[in-house]
């Protein structure tokens, strides 16, 4: 649950910048690294855009003893990363050519604020935005000119519960990647995977 909420954070980005909205593809993008300095020293030259997000905790939630358990109200940072040659007000401000990171920050705002990300996730409500502010320049991020910005968002997620007696596994699907072709990818269910099968489970053999 918490894993597919970053995932799809990202997604919504993605699939802007695919339909054209955006008018810019994001080049790199994930979950955000445990150590991001080590990363960006690893990773020289990180393409930009770039788009990570993160989860930060859970704050509060309630419990009305239905199906849905738990109401975890957690929160999710995003960040986005820009980068221009010129200057360092140029990365913020963007040069007409490529997105500031001021930019960034705005257009996923924009396309976070009251999403409901992914039907997969049955959120409890849309996606709050809490804060936005600028990371603080650490060596790396000065050396590949980098300008960071970061969005905590709020997100009341249904952790559910339990079944309370064991369902009978009677039917398996599974989709297969083929690397080759790299058709599925989150968010799961693939609409188009590059194999299938469909596995029948009945008595075992005497």
């Amino acid at each position: 649950m918490i894993a597919a909420a970053e995932l799809a954070i990202v997604q919504v980005l993605l699939d802007a910048a695919e339909e054209g909205v955006l008018g810019y593809q994001y080049r790199t993008f994930g979950t955000f690294p445990d150590q991001f300095e080590e990363y960006l020293r690893t990773a020289k030259n990180l393409r930009v855009p770039g788009a990570w997000a993160v989860f930060l905790g859970i704050v509060e939630g309630v419990d009305d003893g239905d199906a849905n358990g738990f109401n975890a109200r957690a929160r999710f940072a995003l960040v986005v990363a820009g980068a221009n040659l010129r200057n360092e007000q140029t990365t913020r401000h963007g040069d007409g050519a490529e997105p500031g990171s001021y930019q960034l920050m705005v257009d996923a705002i924009r396309l976070l604020s009251r999403s409901m990300l992914t039907p997969e996730l049955d959120l409890m409500e849309p996606v709050r935005i809490r804060s936005a502010r600028p990371i603080a320049l650490t060596e790396q991020m000065k050396k590949q000119g980098l300008s960071m910005m970061a969005i905590e968002l709020e997100l009341v997620l249904p952790l559910s519960v339990f079944a309370d007696d064991p369902v009978d596994l009677e039917r398996l699907h599974v989709d297969w990647d083929i690397p080759a072709f790299r058709n599925v990818e989150p968010p799961l269910p693939a609409e188009d995977p590059d194999a299938a099968d469909l596995i029948e489970l009945g008595d075992p053999a005497p």
